[in-house]
């Protein structure tokens, strides 16, 4: 069987497995689409600045990654039956190129973790321009600064500018959502494969991955600056776009190579 041939079939084994993990992406992603939804049915609702950036649902792309990639590694519960139940042990047991099943359950794993933010961008077409509130007057001039086209909309009488107009706007943000899940699917797997010959490597794993949720945050709460790092970052992406795909797409080569030669070499 050919490669292109063996990756199909690995990947549509892969994804009727286990079929209900395909229900977790929107059971759980209300919060990351609903702004969007919600702009687009009511004009006159207009989002906090800062809640386009919170990443609340993050953290399931490292329990769609683990589950995908490695269950019988970092999944808690019985390893043989973790395996079993996820297609593990059946796919081991097989004579396949084992870069071709890596590169499965990585598109796999897209799949899962970018659906969301690809329904964010086709749901932003259909409403470009954002409006948004901010009363900070240090993130409403960041944002003037880097922020092509958004302009400061005048308050009634005797009330404080609040209200942020950036022409496609929502395609904007729908667009760096998609840029963070994508670096964070792609950090995750370098993680999961760096840990896995490891003896405690799903105590590690799980250790990092409750670090890393809560150190951005207590920074954010208590770091100098007046708004978030994902804001920052944010800013940073609207002034250089192109440069910032570049990055992306450099990341997701090299990252996706440097796994696949890293899983044909483990021993499982």
């Amino acid at each position: 069987m050919n490669k292109p041939k063996q990756f199909w079939t690995l990947l549509k084994f892969l994804t009727t497995i286990n079929p209900t993990i395909w229900i977790m992406p929107l059971a759980f992603g209300v919060p990351f689409y609903l702004p969007l939804l919600t702009s687009s049915i009511s004009k006159t609702y207009h989002p906090g600045f800062m809640d386009l950036f919170m990443n609340q649902n993050l953290f399931f792309v490292v329990m769609f990654g683990s589950i995908v990639l490695a269950p019988e590694r970092f999944q808690f519960g019985a390893s043989t039956l973790t395996a079993s139940y996820s297609g593990t042990e059946f796919i081991l047991t097989r004579a396949i190129d084992r870069p071709v099943l890596y590169r499965a359950k990585a598109a796999a794993l897209y799949f899962l973790v970018l659906l969301l933010p690809c329904l964010a961008i086709a749901t932003a077409l259909n409403n470009p321009d954002l409006i948004v509130s901010e009363y900070s007057k240090t993130v409403q001039q960041e944002c003037l600064a880097q922020v092509s086209g958004s302009v400061l909309l005048p308050a009634p009488k005797n009330r404080q500018p609040s209200l942020i107009s950036i022409p496609r706007g929502n395609i904007l943000v729908a667009e760096w959502q998609l840029g963070v899940y994508l670096i964070t699917a792609l950090l995750l797997q370098v993680l999961i494969l760096i840990l896995y010959p490891f003896k405690y490597a799903r105590f590690a794993f799980w250790a990092l991955f409750f670090g890393l949720i809560f150190i951005p945050v207590l920074y954010d709460i208590y770091g100098p600056s007046n708004f978030s790092t994902n804001a920052h970052l944010f800013f940073a992406f609207a002034a250089h776009q192109v440069l910032f795909w570049i990055i992306f797409a450099a990341a997701f080569v090299l990252a996706q190579l440097w796994c696949e030669r890293r899983f044909d070499r483990l021993e499982q």
